[in-house]
């Protein structure tokens, strides 16, 4: 995402720059000046009060523009708002909803949740592996934690009879503005592990469209500190995109198959990959905790990017 900043209060916007850049490496931040065109391609975000702009300028920059306001009290005319002084993550997701508007890319994700996909050799132990990773993460740094599943059969199924529609229901809730009430469409196990309400066998999931598949995550995002997505084999392009869109992206193999991870995120997105070889042994338990120090960070929980921070 590029970030256009137009802030007059420089104290503010320095520290906030400092914030944005440690938060996330995707985020393109751009100090302009009081020319917008140096912000071409970028949402702004500024402390200028709307009622201050020019009203043809205001309304052609209220759709890429976000304002800075003190109070609820305070008039944002109808414009993109955020409290000038709220968390980081939802500073963020709520320029990233502005964004990805903008550009026409549907609601696109959360960024209040930390987003992890996992990927396998092979769908025999990806979801035994995830649900590891699942308790690690809840065991070492709490939170809430929801496993996605994207491939073709759902391993994360119950046994009872679900209601076959209630992945809809899920989606009309969310385009709604209806996402808070998920108690009839997830259930959280004994370890604290949340999953999808679906059967067992084919994943609905699987044959979401990109931007259906978007909205899932973005209401899910809302409601779980942590999405673990779990596309195991299954590297379809719309899987593709939630990779490149996660904050990290964990691949557990055992060297028997060749996934040709390397084309298939290419090497703006390798960055965020980590490999884990699985041995079988207590190796895996050392690795999977170095794992954890990737993506919280080695100092704890002043990395975690919790909806509080």
């Amino acid at each position: 995402m590029r970030l256009g900043l137009l802030i007059r209060d420089a104290e503010y916007r320095d520290a906030l720059v400092h914030k944005l850049s440690s938060y996330d490496n995707d985020i393109f931040v751009n100090i302009i000046g009081n020319n917008v065109k140096e912000a071409s391609g970028s949402v702004i975000l500024t402390d200028i009060p709307p009622k201050e702009l020019d009203s043809k300028v205001l309304n052609a920059l209220k759709p890429r523009t976000v304002f800075l306001i003190s109070s609820e009290k305070e008039d944002g005319e109808e414009c993109n708002t955020i409290f000038k002084f709220c968390s980081i993550p939802e500073m963020i997701s709520e320029l990233s909803i502005v964004y990805n508007r903008w550009h026409g890319m549907g609601l696109g994700i959360d960024h209040s949740a930390k987003l992890i996909t996992v990927c396998s050799e092979s769908d025999s132990y990806s979801s035994e592996r995830c649900r590891a990773l699942a308790g690690h993460i809840i065991y070492s740094h709490g939170g809430s934690v929801l496993i996605l599943p994207l491939s073709y059969i759902n391993d994360y199924g119950v046994n009872d009879k679900v209601r076959v529609n209630s992945l809809s229901r899920l989606l009309y809730s969310i385009q709604c503005g209806r996402e808070n009430g998920l108690e009839g469409v997830t259930y959280t196990d004994s370890y604290g592990v949340s999953s999808l309400l679906l059967g067992k066998g084919r994943n609905p999931v699987a044959y979401l469209d990109e931007d259906e598949l978007r909205t899932l995550i973005f209401g899910l995002s809302k409601q779980y500190d942590t999405i673990i997505a779990d596309t195991a084999s299954c590297f379809r392009p719309e899987n593709i995109e939630v990779m490149k869109e996660s904050e990290n992206i964990v691949l557990f193999e055992r060297g028997r198959r060749v996934t040709g991870i390397e084309e298939i995120l290419g090497e703006d997105t390798m960055r965020k990959l980590i490999r884990i070889k699985l041995t079988g042994g207590t190796e895996d338990v050392i690795t999977m905790d170095e794992c954890l120090k990737k993506i919280f960070g080695a100092g704890g929980d002043e990395s975690i990017k919790g909806r509080n921070s």
